[in-house]
């Protein structure tokens, strides 16, 4: 079994049992665990083709190693009602102080003054890049060296992975629900920031996934391995994984604080996963002979 396909397996274990644990608290915990099944089984169809893969047509090769473009998704959508069963609600009291000490001042609502209906579609252009941001990157490793695309969806899905234990630890709406009272200024004054604000609202199902900032950790984590492993990639995909953590906070999606924990979280899952995969594939290789 590949790395990438073990740590998904992980982390269904972890949240079924999980489930199991908060069985009275949830809603549908039965539903959640054929869920959760579903997906453990989509993941071994996903291991057997993965043993034959040089020998599948090109376009199954390619569903083999970005099906976690889909998985990760689905799975997103599942955390909301584990996170409310085990820590009873959103937490923004925490994160509004920590930026109030830091800065002395709520960052999103100080920035009404910089509002510009250009700049809101800018910025909510930039934010929606998240959804592309990496699948770019992977794609290009992906058509240079294969084995180097692995490697660095296996990093992803490590970096994701930690954002998500992050949502448990402290659990929060972020500014755009938190302090809404508190804007006199609305950035929904285009066809094409309310169109990007209302999909995201819709396939985002799980809403207290505020700290760390996932997008900003991503993006970090992405220019990282593009910096070490296709440096030309880098120089076209800097201005826009800049754009897109200032729109985290522009847009009112995060604080600050958050942004700081997922560029320092990026860091250390970028060189945590790196070292993981080196060495789960030395002990497969070893165990092989």
């Amino acid at each position: 079994m590949r790395p990438t396909e073990r740590i998904h397996f992980a982390a269904l274990a972890v949240l079924s049992v999980l489930a199991l644990l908060l069985w009275g608290r949830l809603e549908h915990p039965g539903r959640m665990l054929l869920g959760y099944a579903a997906l453990a089984a989509g993941l071994a169809v996903m291991t057997l083709l993965a043993r034959r893969q040089d020998r599948l047509p090109a376009p199954l090769q390619l569903l083999v190693d970005f099906y976690p473009a889909a998985f990760l998704p689905i799975l997103f959508n599942t955390l909301e009602p584990l996170i409310e069963a085990l820590r009873g609600g959103a937490r923004d009291d925490i994160l509004i102080a920590a930026d109030r000490a830091l800065f002395g001042v709520d960052v999103t609502v100080w920035m009404q003054r910089l509002v510009h209906p250009r700049l809101n579609d800018l910025f909510y252009l930039l934010y929606a890049t998240y959804y592309f941001f990496a699948l770019t990157l992977g794609l290009i490793l992906w058509a240079r060296d294969r084995a180097m695309a692995r490697r660095f969806i296996f990093t992803l899905m490590v970096c994701y992975y930690i954002s998500y234990a992050g949502y448990f630890l402290i659990p929060a709406l972020g500014p755009r629900f938190a302090q809404a009272s508190e804007y006199t200024v609305s950035l929904l004054t285009t066809p094409m920031s309310r169109t990007i604000a209302d999909g995201i609202n819709s396939l985002e199902k799980t809403k207290l996934d505020v700290f760390p900032s996932g997008h900003t950790m991503i993006a970090v984590a992405v220019l990282l391995v593009a910096w070490k492993r296709a440096r030309d990639v880098f120089w076209f995909l800097l201005p826009i994984g800049t754009g897109l953590v200032i729109s985290t906070v522009y847009c009112r999606y995060h604080y600050v604080v958050d942004v700081l924990a997922g560029i320092v979280l990026a860091f250390i899952g970028v060189a945590a996963g790196d070292r993981l995969y080196q060495k789960m594939m030395a002990r497969d290789a070893a165990a092989r002979g």
